[in-house]
């Protein structure tokens, strides 16, 4: 059955899939350095439609979407329930090779862009991204929805998922802008911009650019020290540790 379910695919994108117009995109930094006094950063993007002879007319205009996505991760959602007056862990999920970082920029809203099937192929939006658990067969099972809610959730209150409808601006009717923002607490790793082309709901174009987040200074140093010798930089946190509070003690003696 899984043959069936893929080549229901390719038709779903051979009937979308209008050919015609070529997409060109631009990043204004291709790396982020992250030091000491790093508060965040905004990428800018910027993308070209270029039509050629065969393009046929779009009488309803562009629609354009900006993925930014980046590093897979995997942890483990908990949920916390009160058992004779104590919070305590009752249920658990394993949520494997997720986005740690989403953000989204639409020129409208989501599904006005294209039919909820074509969006959940191409995991543009929220609600289409696909997650797998560690003791599920299914993607995005029903019965983890909850934990799916709550990792989406905490992720957006920590500024690492974020959608905003009108983030992608037209200048003129084939050039476009969207600014990505980047916070302070982001991951480092090689991280992915794709640029999604839609016309009335058909699927026109992609195009995507890479860039990668990277620690600068002592701070790459530590990094490197603590993935390359953790055992030495554990024995280091200790001692510092000690040392602080036995300096705080002499410091704050009271004879």
């Amino acid at each position: 059955m899984k043959w069936l379910a893929g080549a229901g695919i390719v038709l779903l994108l051979a009937a979308t899939v209008a050919h015609g117009e070529d997409l060109t995109i631009a990043l204004s930094q291709p790396e982020v350095r992250i030091d000491s006094n790093f508060t965040g950063t905004t990428i800018a993007i910027f993308g070209v439609i270029q039509r050629n002879a065969a393009t046929v007319s779009r009488s309803q205009g562009y629609d354009v979407a900006v993925l930014a996505s980046g590093p897979l991760e995997s942890v483990v959602a908990r949920r916390k329930d009160r058992i004779l007056g104590v919070w305590a862990n009752r249920a658990a999920e394993a949520i494997v090779s997720v986005p740690s970082f989403y953000s989204l920029n639409t020129s409208r809203d989501v599904d006005a862009l294209a039919p909820p099937s074509l969006l959940a192929h191409l995991g543009i939006g929220f609600r289409y991204i696909n997650f797998t658990y560690g003791d599920r067969d299914a993607v995005n099972d029903p019965a983890a929805a909850e934990f799916r809610d709550a990792y989406i959730r905490l992720k957006s209150q920590s500024g690492l998922y974020d959608e905003q409808q009108g983030g992608v601006t037209f200048i003129g009717d084939t050039i476009f802008r969207s600014a990505l923002r980047i916070p302070a607490n982001v991951p480092v790793g090689r991280y992915t911009v794709g640029v999604y082309l839609f016309s009335g709901g058909a699927f026109l174009a992609k195009a995507s650019a890479p860039f990668e987040v990277t620690k600068t200074g002592f701070e790459s140093y530590m990094f490197s020290i603590a993935r390359s010798q953790s055992l030495l930089y554990g024995l280091g946190c200790v001692a510092l540790a000690l040392v602080t509070g036995w300096l705080a003690g002499v410091i704050f003696r009271r004879d």
